[in-house]
């Protein structure tokens, strides 16, 4: 069938109405669900904490009558223990990143994302009573939780191998990927007022019913594949297999996990996102915190304005996405120019606002939160730089070295709560200067790295092979996909 015979078929194909965007739509709330179940202890413990009042970051004449000094908690951990606390999620979050994709690639992301995911729900559920317990088995149950939310990235990558044509990849993969930081927004309103109102404990109840009842709904809704599925209609079946080549039982060749390490390119993706997840991840932990030590706001406001940063950061992602596609289609800038220009923005944008807030205090409420939003926010321009760059220098490998650098991306979430738990201990805005001076650092030394080595065009060892197979051995039916293979997409010919 000729592709101007097949685009004439498939000209008045839904989308909207499609089984491919209710898979996008079901992962989107996967990964709300996944962020609601990381933060809720981020603001949760804001008032499981005994607390008393500490008026050194108050300048001027600044009345504090707000209920933030009056919050009478059930726990006295020390500042340290919160740091760990905080960060437990993220020792877990690293084991399943690599296997993850792996496990997901032989036997179907619908099985692993749900036998992770619903244990993961079961131990928010156990949250409460292991806090009231013992802080370390708290610890331990908030570990595990990661383990089970740690296969849900790598997996996306590979359901999404399956359904998504390359013409819709980024409108499906965005819609996906966006529902963490609608969860991030979600979360700090929504626990700001089940904590005040109901309790702390309840912000684990409710997370965590939230992620059960997510699980049933997409075990019934998703499958691996179009070829799997018992929802999908024959037409859009033909239109995603023409667009794909990928099938199940496909072999691709062997990993050439030497090269990807001794890859520049590979490092510079790995420092991005490693750098870029430091100061995110401070923030993710640390903004409810900041906003009641330092800013002084109460936990009712703490919720509603700790949701703008993400908010910001879910618009700036499809902004930023948006204009790439732009400046590529129409060639205003080369194509390696615009994930490093996205990346510079990414990363120095948010690092020169860490600078600015640093200096912030209660007095100061408003700049603070925009100059949060700004950290933040930027921080999303990113998703159209370093985030996507994995598929630019080794397709096939995409998921793999997806994995791997969000593993290495997953570290600083251990580390951030830790180090800024050591460093503001007697909760003083100059402490806090310190922490906010540190991770600014990070981020420019990860955009420097970044913008040096970076490049588009697909490394020599990700190359792939004219000819594929499926599990047999037989030579695999070339699709529209296959045509491209072993060459440079037209939009990588200007690339650096």
């Amino acid at each position: 069938m000729s592709t101007k015979t097949v685009k004439q078929k498939f000209k008045a194909f839904p989308f909207w109405t499609s089984q491919r965007f209710l898979t996008a739509i079901v992962t989107f709330w996967g990964f709300a669900v996944l962020y609601l179940q990381r933060v809720n202890l981020s603001i949760g413990i804001v008032c499981m904490i005994k607390h008393e009042p500490d008026l050194s970051n108050v300048t001027g004449d600044w009345n504090v009558t707000s209920d933030w000094n009056r919050q009478v908690g059930e726990f006295t951990w020390d500042k340290e223990l919160q740091g760990l606390l905080l960060g437990s999620f993220f020792w877990g979050y690293l084991v399943l990143q690599v296997p993850g994709g792996m496990l997901s690639e032989r036997y179907g992301p619908k099985r692993v994302v749900f036998y992770t995911m619903l244990p993961a729900a079961v131990l928010g559920l156990l949250s409460p009573v292991s806090a009231r317990l013992n802080p370390y088995l708290f610890l331990v149950v908030r570990v595990l939780i990661g383990v089970g939310e740690s296969a849900l990235y790598p997996a996306a990558q590979a359901l999404f191998a399956r359904w998504s044509p390359p013409s819709e990849r980024s409108r499906l993969v965005g819609v996906s990927l966006s529902g963490g930081q609608f969860g991030n927004a979600l979360m700090f309103p929504i626990g700001g007022l089940l904590c005040s109102s109901v309790g702390w404990d309840s912000v684990f109840y409710v997370m965590g019913a939230l992620g059960f009842v997510w699980c049933i709904v997409w075990y019934l809704l998703v499958f691996d594949s179009p070829q799997l599925s018992k929802r999908i209609s024959t037409l859009e079946r033909e239109y995603i297999q023409h667009h794909v080549s990928f099938r199940d039982g496909q072999k691709t060749q062997a990993t050439p996990w030497k090269a990807i390490f001794t890859s520049l390119p590979f490092w510079a993706i790995l420092m991005g996102h490693t750098c870029g997840n430091y100061g995110l991840y401070m923030l993710l932990t640390q903004i409810p915190t900041y906003m009641k030590e330092v800013l002084k706001f109460d936990l009712k406001s703490n919720g509603a304005f700790s949701m703008l940063p993400y908010l910001t950061m879910w618009l700036f992602i499809g902004i930023a996405g948006t204009l790439s596609d732009l400046l590529i289609v129409k060639k205003i800038l080369p194509y390696a120019w615009v994930r490093k220009l996205m990346s510079a923005i990414g990363l120095f944008g948010p690092g020169v606002c860490m600078i600015g807030l640093s200096y912030m205090d209660c007095t100061q409420q408003i700049a603070a939160v925009a100059l949060l939003c700004g950290c933040v926010g930027l921080s999303g321009v990113a998703f159209a730089g370093y985030m996507v760059n994995h598929g630019d220098i080794a397709p096939q490998f995409a998921g793999t070295l997806f994995g791997i650098t969000n593993m290495a991306a997953t570290v600083p979430g251990i580390l951030a709560p830790y180090i800024v738990g050591a460093i503001t201990i007697h909760k003083t805005r100059e402490e806090w200067q310190i922490a906010f001076f540190i991770a600014a650092a990070i981020y420019v030394a990860g955009g420097l790295f970044y913008v040096v080595f970076a490049q588009t065009t697909v490394q020599k060892w990700a190359e792939i092979p004219k000819t594929l197979t499926v599990g047999n051995g037989v030579p695999s039916e070339p699709t529209e996909a296959d045509s491209m293979i072993g060459r440079k997409s037209p939009l990588q010919e200007d690339s650096l």
